[in-house]
């Protein structure tokens, strides 16, 4: 009951943040013109580029990581509303979740996402469908892995994610799991943007809770705090410094999630850098 109190008091505190909010003006944009005649990429194709340096791989609530520097490189090619990106986890000194050190710099996973998203105008509601293909490595003694897994595999997701475009963005994903397990994943989220009254800096404040439904389990899941300042650092590149907090929002799950991480805890504070290169 604590820890579901805890995760309506983070939900409330972004509400009254955002609520508190009073107007701004918009500083002056840093302009980058490319040469006369010169396109960088086509029109109504986009290419985004991710660099994440974190402490820690969190994944729904799990820690899939330990006492090492993770990285975490994501290309996204979109057209029209459609899009494809490929995300990996680089882990700079693996540890699995039974202790056994591999290899101090390992491809852990890479997952491979097909999409389409658009926007309900008269609703302003933003819709995505999508597809997710996991492929992660073999790893020893994982025989607790949320995925249930042990050895290398690969298993198929596909998702739903609604979002409103009105005050705080609330934002409902439904991830159906239709390979391993026939897990579902519902989670409902909000985000807010507060702008820094400096070269165009903004605060970045997100909040969700989530809800798991698979075998041996079903209950409350897991709940996400996170705070980033967002840093232009012209009209392409820009980092953003982000610290998080991932908590159990029953006491089923902080079992479950303690027992299915690298090692013995059910709640993470962690975070680390994102560079994004956008064209």
């Amino acid at each position: 009951m604590k820890v579901l109190l805890r995760a309506v008091l983070c939900l409330s505190l972004l509400v009254a943040i955002a609520m508190g909010t009073s107007a701004y003006s918009h500083a002056e944009e840093i302009e980058v013109v490319p040469p006369v005649g010169m396109k960088l990429i086509p029109e109504d194709l986009t290419a985004d580029f991710d660099l994440s340096l974190y402490s820690q791989y969190i994944w729904r609530g799990y820690g899939l990581s330990r006492d090492s520097l993770v990285v975490f490189p994501s290309l996204t090619i979109g057209y029209k509303g459609f899009a494809v990106n490929v995300w990996s986890d680089l882990d700079t000194r693996f540890v699995g979740s039974n202790g056994d050190r591999g290899k101090e710099f390992k491809l852990q996973e890479t997952d491979v996402t097909v999409s389409y998203s658009h926007t309900i105008v008269p609703l302003k509601l933003n819709y995505t469908l999508g597809w997710t293909l996991y492929d992660w490595k073999q790893t020893r003694g994982r025989v607790n892995d949320p995925r249930g897994i042990i050895d290398d595999a690969k298993t198929q997701e596909v998702f739903l994610s609604l979002t409103l475009d009105t005050i705080l963005n609330p934002t409902f994903g439904v991830y159906q799991e239709i390979e391993a397990g026939r897990a579902s994943y519902f989670q409902l989220g909000v985000s807010h943007s507060l702008p820094v009254h400096y070269k165009d800096l903004s605060l970045d404040l997100a909040a969700s809770i989530s809800y798991l439904d698979r075998k041996g389990f079903s209950n409350l899941h897991d709940g996400n705090v996170s705070v980033g300042l967002n840093i232009p650092l012209n009209k392409y590149l820009s980092v953003k410094p982000t610290v998080q907090y991932s908590f159990p929002l029953s006491s089923s799950a902080a079992r479950e999630i303690r027992d299915c991480s690298y090692g013995t805890n059910n709640n993470f504070v962690y975070g680390g850098f994102v560079f994004n290169l956008a064209i």
